[in-house]
């Protein structure tokens, strides 16, 4: 028979095969350390007369005992999943008090308390089941993570943080706290948080289980608010088919240094058309803005419409600009004869 510290009793009376030495409850198999890890033939085992039943009954049961030296949260499981498993206290078949139990296919790890110097009895087993491996361990930590946000930030936005925890030992979650790097905290589970100066900041989440055991998790957040305007449109007031006017566009920046793109639109009977575009760096607090100058000559179908509007939109470029609705203008319309 496979399996660590398992042996092979005698042959009981008309057995054709040997019995797992540990299918009774006075030959449990000693537990000396965790992590522990042990194979057993179920196929082989029988169920003791005056077994407690308890959340299942099982035809091929196997026994096994541990007793901590400290006490400390302790998970016990099946593989395959489906066995079931039940914990006692006591001396004797008769004299067991249930400590926990799982029934059959109940997937779902075994986790309690273990006191120091308290012999804990682990019956597991199932009818059909054939090599089944039991294991005890000291409970584990919760497993915490979250997915920051893939993109930089700006002052301005409003984000959504969402946690994935999970807890192996089958407790569950108890609490969850953020704490988001500029000194505000939340014990939301999925909260929405904005930052209100730009700036790098680590973001961190603690989840606690019901018993008491946590863990966390961090990730880098990026905080930087790209923001240009468009602060005037300058146009003539009047114009004539064939003639060449200028068109200015003043773009403003209060931030960072960005290059910016410009793009000049007129009005036609259907809809803006482009007329041109220009890319240059746009400085900080530069006076009245950067300019970007245009040239544009009238045509018969402005002569036509008898009125020519101008739309200029600009873009910053690589990177996003947080309030786009200030990145267009219209100027007023230019009377054209």
């Amino acid at each position: 028979m496979a399996g660590q510290g398992a042996v092979l009793a005698a042959p009981r009376s008309g057995d054709l095969t040997p019995t797992v030495v540990n299918d009774d409850f006075a030959a449990a198999l000693p537990v000396d350390a965790l992590p522990y890890s042990n194979v057993q033939d179920l196929s082989t085992a029988t169920a003791q007369d005056g077994e407690p039943t308890s959340c299942f009954g099982a035809t091929r049961t196997v026994w096994y005992a541990y007793t901590p030296t400290t006490t400390g949260m302790v998970t016990a499981g099946t593989g395959p999943d489906y066995p079931g498993i039940a914990v006692y206290t006591g001396s004797s078949l008769d004299s067991l008090s249930e400590v926990y139990c799982r029934p059959l296919y109940g997937y779902a790890p075994v986790t309690f308390e273990a006191r120091a110097g308290t012999t804990y009895l682990f019956r597991t087993g199932a009818d059909f089941a054939e090599q089944v491996t039991f294991r005890l361990d000291v409970a584990p930590d919760p497993e915490v993570d979250f997915s920051p946000p893939g993109y930089e930030l700006s002052m301005f936005d409003t984000v959504s943080f969402w946690p994935s925890v999970h807890d192996p030992a089958g407790l569950g979650i108890a609490s969850y706290r953020w704490e988001f790097g500029d000194a505000t905290t939340t014990d939301a589970q999925f909260p929405r948080h904005r930052f209100t100066a730009d700036g790098d900041y680590t973001v961190r989440l603690t989840a606690r289980t019901v018993d008491g055991r946590s863990a966390s998790a961090a990730h880098p957040v990026v905080v930087r608010t790209h923001d240009v305007a468009i602060d005037r449109l300058a146009v003539p007031s009047t114009a004539r088919v064939g003639q060449t006017v200028g068109v200015t566009v003043a773009v403003r920046n209060t931030r960072y240094a960005e290059d910016v793109e410009v793009r000049l639109y007129r009005s036609g009977p259907y809809g803006y058309e482009e007329v041109g575009a220009q890319t240059q760096p746009v400085p900080v607090g530069r006076g009245k803005g950067t300019t970007f100058s245009f040239r544009y000559v009238v045509t018969a179908e402005d002569g036509a419409a008898g009125k020519l509007t101008f739309r200029a939109v600009a873009a910053v470029l690589r990177n996003r600009d947080a309030l786009p609705a200030d990145n267009e203008l219209l100027s007023p319309p230019v009377r054209v004869s």
